[in-house]
């Protein structure tokens, strides 16, 4: 019943509604930039993306969702909803200060980079990140209009838009992975 009042919402629509995820700023960071040669050779796992946009994950979560891709939902749709978060993320007086990404096959790994975090991360602070995504998410207007806020997280958000896993990191050595996965 749920994903019927989901699947009336026009796709595009929904990808730019829940782009308010975009809520977030960037913030100045003291250049990191590091030497080529300074670099840690990573297995690149090209399914993910993982050891070419993300250190390969340290650590990792199964989250079972209860809605499916949104029909005609593809690579596109899914740039398209990053590129709606990344344009949001410029706006003033937001909190999260997050870049996104769409990677891996089929652009099927989202992943949000923390931006200037100068200590170590943890699985608790991926994991707040997302939390802080989900409450986001549940006060999209549309989202609130179709009466999914309580059923509707940053889990359902990505299965819905044909995302298989969530990671969230560092960009240097930190990443924790989301997979996603339905009943």
């Amino acid at each position: 019943m749920t994903f019927q009042r989901l699947s009336r919402l026009p796709k595009l629509a929904l990808i730019a509604t829940i782009g308010l995820l975009g809520a977030c700023e960037t913030v100045t960071t003291p250049s990191q930039a590091a030497d080529v040669a300074d670099l840690a050779p990573v297995d690149i796992i090209e399914a993910t993306g993982a050891g070419v946009f993300f250190p390969p994950p340290v650590s990792f979560d199964t989250h079972q969702v209860r809605f499916g891709t949104m029909a005609g939902v593809g690579p596109t749709e899914r740039q398209l909803f990053i590129d709606r978060i990344n344009l949001t993320a410029t706006a003033s007086g937001q909190s999260v200060p997050i870049a996104a990404q769409s990677v891996g096959d089929d652009r099927k790994t989202l992943v949000f980079m923390l931006l200037g975090s100068d200590g170590p991360t943890t699985p608790y602070m991926a994991r707040a990140i997302l939390a802080r995504l989900t409450s986001i998410t549940r006060f999209a207007p549309e989202i609130a209009e179709m009466g999914l806020s309580s059923e509707f997280d940053i889990y359902n958000m990505a299965a819905v838009l044909g995302f298989q896993q969530i990671v969230v990191t560092d960009g240097r050595a930190f990443a924790h992975q989301a997979h996603l996965t339905r009943n």
